[in-house]
């Protein structure tokens, strides 16, 4: 009762804030564009090797495969990290110590070789004042990536008094790019200039491996929200559940363990919550991770799927506990249609969200 209490004033505060921001664009802007506006289409990169610095906050899996190793292809990288262990409790004693360090090593970096473009997965809880200064004295593109706006485009202020997300520093970067439609005018009305970053995955690094398939459906994913009520729904039926992941008592998988998981699973199962919540959902890295592996790939429906794949054709969805437990059992009996879904998404997932054509879209529209 508590955690559905919870999930119902997490969807009311994100509504509240939606609706606040689209008053305060219509005031200040007058009508909101169509999302075109904010989708880039053409690909006219001039396909030179770049030189790039990449300031990262903290680089899990999902970074690393999709966006610093496809930012590799496309030239010469040189990777900041601020918090390697993610010490979130301990970083705001070091915060300031850690931008000064970020700051010395990109104009070290600019003084010693020639440099295109930075590139930034930061947040109002990573970035001093003092950085965002320093950003504004260069005269090279600044791009930023916000990949949970969703959720937290503005979140809580810090005790330096900057908020969490990205409210108080995107107007200092170039270019922002979301995955998240709702954030695109919020960007606008605090004086950030922000495009649409379609999900998309690195299929050097997903990919099939021509394993057997030994696991009848399997999971990989933290230990939270409604996670464990379908699992555990689905075992108690009968269904061989393979899971590795934080939280979990089967323990986590490395990343090549993963993809290996991937290969090896006739159904590899998704969830599409935000946090906790199965008020909101959003599209997930695994959406387009799972499908360039070979493997079928079943996640909770949501609209914003239909936008990328084709429902029952390139991945299978559900909604209930009930219809995800029926559609495993009747897509476990029927291998051959199984397949044919794998291979589809398969297909369209190689065709259109890759990684490194995403990178290109954007540096092309930066005039690079």
């Amino acid at each position: 009762m508590l955690k559905a209490i919870k999930q119902k004033i997490q969807k009311w505060r994100l509504d509240f804030e939606n609706k606040k921001y689209k008053k305060k664009y219509i005031k200040k802007f007058g009508l909101i564009p169509p999302f075109e506006t904010f989708l880039l289409k053409e690909n006219n990169f001039s396909g030179r090797k770049l030189g790039i610095i990449y300031l990262t906050s903290y680089d899990g899996t999902f970074s690393i495969n999709n966006t610093y190793l496809p930012l590799q292809e496309l030239g010469t990288v040189f990777r900041f990290e601020m918090d390697p262990q993610d010490d979130r409790k301990g970083w705001y004693a070091k915060k300031e110590r850690v931008n000064e360090e970020m700051i010395a090593y990109v104009k070290n970096v600019m003084k010693n070789n020639s440099i295109d473009i930075i590139v930034c997965y930061q947040s109002g809880r990573t970035l001093t004042q003092t950085t965002l200064d320093f950003f504004n004295t260069l005269t090279i593109p600044i791009i930023n990536e916000g990949l949970d706006d969703e959720r937290k485009f503005r979140s809580r202020r810090g005790p330096d008094g900057i908020y969490r997300g990205m409210k108080d520093v995107c107007r200092y970067f170039d270019l922002s790019l979301t995955t998240s439609k709702s954030a695109l005018i919020k960007y606008g009305v605090e004086g950030g200039k922000a495009l649409y970053k379609p999900y998309a995955a690195n299929p050097e690094v997903y990919k099939k491996l021509g394993l057997e398939k030994k696991y009848d459906v399997a999971f990989v994913g933290a230990y939270y929200g409604t996670r464990p009520y379908y699992i555990n729904y689905l075992r108690a039926n009968g269904i061989n559940v393979m899971i590795k992941g934080q939280g979990w008592d089967e323990g986590e998988a490395t990343p090549n363990e993963m993809i290996e998981i991937f290969n090896q699973a006739k159904i590899v199962l998704g969830f599409a919550g935000v946090g906790i919540s199965d008020e909101i959902f959003i599209l997930k890295g695994r959406d387009f991770e799972v499908p360039l592996t070979g493997s079928f790939y079943m996640t909770q429906r949501h609209n914003e799927l239909k936008e990328y794949f084709t429902l029952g054709h390139d991945i299978e969805t559900y909604g209930t506990k009930e219809e995800l437990l029926q559609k495993v059992q009747y897509y476990l009996s029927h291998e051959v249609e199984r397949e044919k879904i794998a291979e589809w998404g398969y297909q369209k997932s190689l065709t259109h969200y890759t990684a490194k054509a995403a990178y290109e879209k954007i540096f092309s529209y930066l005039g690079l």
